[in-house]
């Protein structure tokens, strides 16, 4: 087998001129990937801002082919013809790579992007690897998927070679989902080169900070700021900053009339430097989540040498200790509000915090993970 493999990745989401940030997590480990492997990336968006077919190439990092399809707007029909015209193109364009027949297809998250991981499998009769990422396989999660979309799940999952979960908690929630296929765990990666630690200055104002989409559902962001409103009650020198990429206006025009908003400062979506800067700054990051799945930003603050505090659900723990934070129950003010005051009085090595992280979540930890996922299926006769 040659040292590095060819790999062709495709993805259900991936950033793009629609969604700069969806999916920025899947660019991240195929920065890791390239590490140990030749590979190209290939992402079909139906778009309705093109007028026409565009085809656009970038190889600043790593090949990258992106290509927006004007979306079809009829009703009903216009869903399978989008669906058909996005099969073909992932066809019709995974030969103009520089890789032509890569070794493996390694496609991130089963739905939608599952059918076209498998017809190109069995075109080039070559392995095929999932990297799964969502939240659908936990049976709280919401929205919940369709019967429909589960059995098209479970179907495709079962003639992966390789099932790439981002935690374990993720696994065992694949497994119970009815997905029998090998597995084997590869959390997030973080990029050290941003996400590096500063030591913490001494300043009058401790300053939370919680990033995130703001989905009401699933991020319950309002307990987050129930809980900032009673410790503001008591302690007036207290920030909190929220980073967002959702529609966070909607929560400033109802804080607006309490006396507290103007602790409550909302900076709108960030580049990835812009997330660093803001986590260094912090003194805490807080995350209220009802389910998760290994969140990228918690790795993200720990790397730069800040501390966090999150409900305990899906694979956080698996990342939370007490070395590094606070874990709480779902849906607790009580201990929400205990947490945030803790932590004040809480001492964490700041260069601990950022060291952990690199040694299990660097990009050599996990490229090296990925050479031993692609050993694997080499290994095997797919044909």
């Amino acid at each position: 087998m040659q040292k590095r493999p060819k790999v062709l990745f495709i993805s259900s989401w991936y950033p793009s001129v629609l969604h700069p940030t969806q999916g920025n997590f899947v660019q991240q480990h195929i920065l890791a990937a390239q590490q140990i492997a030749d590979v190209a990336v290939l992402h079909v968006v139906l778009s309705q801002k093109h007028k026409k077919l565009t085809h656009e190439i970038t190889n600043e990092t790593f090949e990258t082919h992106i290509v927006y399809l004007p979306k079809n707007t009829i009703p009903l029909l216009g869903i399978c013809i989008n669906y058909l015209w996005v099969i073909i193109s992932y066809l019709k364009f995974a030969r103009k790579t520089k890789l032509r027949k890569p070794n493996i297809i390694h496609a991130n998250v089963l739905y939608p992007i599952g059918i076209v991981a498998l017809l190109l499998k069995w075109r080039w009769r070559i392995p095929l690897i999932f990297s799964e990422h969502w939240t659908a396989y936990h049976p709280y999660a919401k929205p919940r998927i369709s019967r429909i979309v589960a059995k098209f799940m479970r179907w495709i999952g079962n003639r992966s070679n390789l099932i790439l979960p981002v935690s374990l908690d993720l696994a065992v929630a694949m497994k119970n989902f009815g997905i029998t296929s090998p597995m084997k765990v590869i959390p997030n990666v973080v990029n050290h080169q941003i996400f590096n630690a500063k030591q913490k200055q001494n300043h009058r104002i401790f300053r939370f900070v919680h990033i995130s989409s703001l989905d009401p559902e699933q991020k319950n962001f309002h307990l987050l700021v129930r809980a900032f409103y009673e410790i503001k009650k008591f302690q007036p020198h207290v920030e909190l900053h929220v980073v967002s990429d959702g529609n966070h206006s909607i929560y400033m025009d109802l804080i607006k009339d309490f006396s507290f908003a103007n602790s409550i400062h909302f900076h709108g979506q960030q580049d990835q430097g812009g997330v660093a800067s803001i986590l260094q700054f912090a003194d805490a990051f807080v995350l209220s989540s009802r389910y998760e799945n290994l969140p990228c930003v918690l790795i993200e603050s720990l790397a730069c040498g800040t501390p966090v505090i999150s409900t305990n659900v899906g694979g956080v723990a698996e990342i939370v200790h007490d070395q590094n934070g606070i874990l709480i129950p779902s849906e607790d003010l009580t201990s929400l509000i205990g947490a945030m005051r803790d932590i004040q009085n809480k001492e964490f090595n700041t260069l601990d915090l950022h060291n952990e992280m690199i040694q299990k979540f660097g990009s050599e930890a996990i490229s090296q993970l990925f050479i031993e996922a692609y050993h694997m299926v080499l290994s095997k006769d797919v044909a």
